[in-house]
């Protein structure tokens, strides 16, 4: 994998954000909080936990403190709080060498250490995204809210890059 790679796949994981913001963002407090899947949680405890995610791993791959965990008042508060997690992805990415994706970084998770390469962290959060991503579609489409297709050719025909 290079980092082109890698940029292509963490825009495809934002474009599918953009989509399931646009469909949860009218959804009440009460459908934002409702369990509606065995086994998954509310969307927005989904919502927070994937940001989280994202803030967390984004900080360890920087080499930084990990920050304090946020609440946000809505979902259109968490959309703005996460353009610049976003931004800092893309630009971790972007800066990266393709020797640099390969070498690995300690993780440390309490007394436990681990040292992934930079690729399998990334992979990791571009996995994980999307599952979530599939369990929030189910969730916003249980409300009438569909977001559409998360495919990858719907993600390339919407960039304009293959015709569908």
């Amino acid at each position: 994998m290079t980092t082109a790679h890698f940029t292509a796949f963490i825009d495809h994981t934002y474009w599918g954000l953009d989509k399931l913001f646009d469909a949860l963002e009218p959804l009440t407090d009460d459908e934002l909080d409702r369990e509606v899947m065995a086994g998954a949680m509310p969307a927005r405890h989904i919502l927070l936990h994937m940001y989280r995610f994202e803030v967390g791993w984004l900080a360890r791959l920087n080499g930084d403190d990990l920050p304090p965990p946020e609440e946000f008042a809505d979902v259109a508060s968490l959309r703005s709080a996460w353009e610049p997690v976003q931004q800092g992805w893309r630009d971790y990415v972007a800066g990266l060498s393709e020797e640099e994706l390969e070498a690995s970084f300690t993780v440390s998770f309490g007394s436990e250490s681990f040292s992934p390469a930079r690729h399998q962290a990334i992979s990791q959060f571009v996995q994980h995204q999307g599952q979530h991503r599939s369990e929030l579609a189910v969730i916003a489409s249980t409300f009438g809210r569909s977001p559409g297709e998360f495919d990858w050719w719907d993600y390339l025909h919407d960039r304009g890059l293959t015709p569908v």
